[in-house]
């Protein structure tokens, strides 16, 4: 499949399935194609037919902008450079979950994936606390146990604390305790645990407001020139460049799906909104004495 008919395909599953979605940026570079909420589910969606095309940089930005969105980032693809992905199967490249168009669709009907691909083979979650708990209620010891799965008592101990399983394993210990103890993957919420890349602030615009906020993100691949939270409002931020309003249409759609506020800065310019998007010029942004003062001023020109 074509990756512009996969990105159509998979946009309509999530608009048939009840996700609010953004309008596909076009704009390039780009770290993902667009975004889709359903109540507080956010999906920042990238859509690539050759996986192998995800670089590490574009990696990390999509799951800084996912974080700092309170969302989860999501590639669909279909192949590699040498095999064809599985259905129903998660895997992952730079801690990025990645599935297929099938996968997705089962997920939206219900049907969880409990397969994840890893170097070495295909594993599955384990419920740490469930496994536990029978075997202590069937009278199984930790030792008897890893003698018939034939691993370590230090790797059953891990198995019980949620460590994951090859599948064979997993089957090998459900068959011999007699119960399921297998958790389904909630893919986006797979993400690994690391701390968002923060990078320096280069642009003047943007060291204006790193002064005021409390977190500002700038970013390279991305529609919106950095993101930022100043008080308790995240902001979508644009900055002054040739293709200004087409920019603010993209940014207005993206703020208004992700439930957050934007803003445009330029150096100068004659007009206070863009496409629904507040404009404030540098030398209104020197005159600003505080976050409270920024905050109102959007507000007024929203």
């Amino acid at each position: 499949m074509k990756r512009d008919e996969l990105l159509q395909n998979t946009r309509q599953l999530l608009t048939k399935t009840g996700f609010y979605c953004s309008e596909i940026c076009r704009m390039r570079p780009i770290s993902f194609d667009f975004i889709a909420r359903k109540d507080s589910t956010l999906l920042l969606v990238k859509v690539l037919s050759n996986i192998d095309a995800l670089s590490e940089e574009v990696a990390r930005e999509l799951i800084s902008i996912a974080r700092f969105l309170e969302g989860a980032p999501i590639v669909i693809g279909h192949r590699t450079c040498s095999t064809t992905l599985e259905d129903d199967v998660v895997y992952f490249r730079y801690g990025v979950p990645i599935i297929t168009h099938a996968t997705l669709e089962n997920y939206m009907r219900g049907v969880m994936p409990f397969i994840i691909a890893a170097p070495g083979g295909f594993y599955v979650n384990i419920d740490g606390e469930l496994l536990r708990e029978t075997r202590l209620a069937k009278g199984i010891s930790v030792g008897h146990l890893a003698r018939v799965a034939g691993v370590s008592r230090r790797t059953i101990r891990m198995y019980e604390t949620g460590e994951r399983a090859s599948i064979e394993m997993a089957e090998k210990i459900a068959a011999f305790i007699g119960d399921d103890f297998i958790k389904p993957i909630a893919f986006w919420e797979e993400i690994a645990e690391e701390e968002a890349e923060m990078k320096r602030v280069e642009n003047d615009l943007l060291k204006l407001i790193e002064e005021m906020c409390t977190v500002i993100l700038p970013t390279e691949r991305s529609p919106f020139n950095a993101l930022s939270q100043i008080l308790h409002e995240k902001f979508l931020v644009g900055i002054n460049e040739r293709r200004i309003v087409e920019k603010a249409h993209l940014i207005s759609n993206l703020a208004s799906v992700a439930e957050k506020e934007s803003v445009i800065f330029m150096e100068q310019f004659n007009r206070t909104n863009i496409e629904g998007v507040p404009v404030i010029v540098k030398r209104e942004m020197r005159k600003i004495t505080g976050p409270e003062e920024f905050i109102d001023l959007v507000e007024e020109r929203k």
